[in-house]
């Protein structure tokens, strides 16, 4: 019962947000990417776990402040001692621990939706809100996902500074779908950090992110990221970004590339 009532909040914001947007942009716009994300740790297992995840993404602006996205992985991951949820990874709990073994397929595809509650103004930052819900696409048999639905309700603030420096905190929190047999907790999350416009069209960036554990024998994540983004053309975007687990319950490290075709 929890897990429907959980769903039903996120459903009725999903209808608040849609009902407070304005009329259709005159201009609609969207983008293409995909991207490469590398990972490996133990996660407090005591077994190292690699995961390759290749998401291919679609986001539009349909209209005025919002934007939808779809995303769909491939995914790829050694060993079953843990669990990708839309809040991050989680410690497999009980006999299923032990197995190890490779995987690959369909991850879970996630539905997003952003919408500006309020514009940057001079003293005051931008402000969105965020819904997402990610789909148990992915086979749970195999170990690529739960299979339970998840959903993120977050919240973002950005503020440009003499047009270069960039600086923004997301927060969010995620209802988790327990698998049988488990007894997952939901996820408080964070992310803040800066980016910079060292010269047109190359910029770098830096990011702290953490979180509530989400097994209850599991450390809180935390990892540090660091990267650039290189623009060549109004048409294409690249970027590329190196992580730091600071925590047991984050990977030793990780490496992302990713590539963007706005439209």
């Amino acid at each position: 019962m929890k897990r429907r009532g959980d769903l039903r909040v996120v459903v009725g914001m999903i209808f608040i947000l849609l009902g407070a947007a304005p009329a259709f942009a005159a201009d609609p716009s969207g983008s293409l990417s995909t991207s490469v994300d590398y990972s490996k740790g133990d996660y407090g297992t005591g077994e190292n776990t690699t995961i390759l995840s290749v998401p291919f993404m679609l986001g539009v602006t349909p209209i005025d402040r919002l934007t939808l996205s779809l995303t769909v992985p491939y995914i790829r991951q050694t060993t079953q001692t843990v669990f990708v949820t839309g809040g991050g990874v989680a410690k497999r709990q009980g006999r299923e621990r032990q197995l190890s073994r490779t995987e690959e397929g369909l991850g879970d595809i996630l539905m997003e939706g952003e919408y500006v509650l309020l514009g940057e103004q001079l003293t005051s930052p931008e402000v969105a809100g965020s819904l997402k819900i990610k789909l148990p696409t992915a086979d749970e048999d195999r170990g690529l996902g739960t299979g339970e639905f998840d959903e993120t309700i977050g919240v973002g603030f950005s503020k440009t500074f003499l047009e270069r420096l960039g600086l923004h905190l997301d927060l969010g929190y995620t209802f988790i779908g327990s698998p049988p047999g488990t007894d997952f907790r939901n996820s408080f999350s964070w992310s803040t950090g800066a980016a910079y416009l060292v010269a047109q069209p190359i910029s770098v960036f830096a990011f702290l992110d953490g979180s509530t554990a989400i097994a209850r024998d599991q450390k809180n994540p935390l990892e540090f990221r660091f990267g650039t983004e290189y623009e060549p053309a109004k048409a294409v975007s690249l970027t590329g970004s190196l992580g730091v687990g600071l925590s047991d319950g984050s990977p030793d490290h990780s490496i992302s590339g990713r590539v963007a075709f706005p439209f």
